[in-house]
C-alpha cells in the first residue's frame, strides 16, 4: 500500500484534501450546528432540534475514520502496522457496542429516528470493519499477503457505486436521506454541503481499498 500511496502523489495530495474537508465539515457541523451542514430527515418541520442538529455519535465515528485515512495518507510507509491494526479493532468494537445499543433503543421506540441512527454506526462499523480486514492481509512490514485483495477490490466497487447513486439522487433532489446519513431536501440544483463527508468517505474507502 505504501509504495502505490507515494507513486501516485497527485492523487495523495488531493486524497489528504479531501479528508480534511470532510473532517472540518463534520466539526463545523458539532460545534456549530449550522441548518446548512446540520442533517435532517424528511419530515422532520423546520426549527425543531431534529433539524438543526446532527448525530453527534455518528459525526464522532466520521471525525475517527477522516483521522484514520488522513493518517494513512500522510504517512503510508511510517504507520506502524500493528498499531494501525489496533486502533481500527478498537473503533470496530466500539462501533459494534453503540450500533448494539442503538439497536435496542430501536428495539424499544426509545426516541425517533431510532433505526436511522442505528444504520449510521452501522455504515461506520462496516467501513472500520473493512479496513480491519484489508489491514489483516499485511505483515508487520506493510506487504501484502494477498488473501484481502479480491475482497478488496468488490468492496471499493460497492463504495464507489454508494457515491454515484449519492451524488445522482441528491443533485437531482429526489433523495432526502441515503446510506443511514439524513440530508436536507435536495433543490435539483447541486450537492448539499451536509452529504459530503459520506460521499468523501466512499470515495476515500475506494482509494484506500484499492491502494
Amino acid at each position: 500500500m505504501a509504495g502505490f500511496v507515494l507513486d501516485q502523489a497527485g492523487v495523495r495530495v488531493l486524497a489528504a484534501l479531501a479528508f480534511g474537508a470532510a473532517a472540518l465539515v463534520v466539526l463545523a457541523r458539532v460545534v456549530f450546528a449550522g441548518p446548512v451542514l446540520a442533517t435532517s430527515e424528511q419530515g422532520d418541520a423546520p426549527g425543531t432540534d431534529a433539524a438543526h442538529h446532527g448525530d453527534h455519535e455518528s459525526d464522532a465515528a466520521h471525525l475517527l475514520m477522516c483521522a484514520v485515512m488522513l493518517a494513512m495518507v500522510l504517512f503510508p510507509a511510517e504507520l506502524n502496522a500493528h498499531a494501525l491494526h489496533g486502533v481500527l479493532l478498537a473503533m470496530t468494537l466500539v462501533f459494534t457496542l453503540l450500533l448494539g445499543d442503538r439497536l435496542v433503543r430501536w428495539y424499544r421506540r426509545a426516541y425517533p429516528r431510532a433505526g436511522h441512527r442505528a444504520a449510521a454506526i452501522g455504515y461506520h462499523l462496516l467501513a472500520a470493519a473493512v479496513m480491519l480486514f484489508t489491514m489483516s492481509g499485511h505483515s508487520g512490514a506493510g506487504h501484502s499477503a494477498g488473501h484481502a485483495a479480491g475482497p478488496a477490490l468488490v468492496f471499493a466497487v460497492l463504495y464507489l457505486a454508494d457515491a454515484a447513486v449519492v451524488v445522482v439522487s441528491t443533485c437531482s433532489g429526489r433523495a432526502h436521506w441515503w446510506a443511514a446519513h439524513p440530508v436536507t431536501p435536495g433543490s435539483g440544483r447541486g450537492l448539499p454541503l451536509a452529504v459530503l463527508p459520506h460521499l468523501i468517505m466512499d470515495l476515500g474507502m475506494a482509494y484506500m481499498l484499492v491502494a
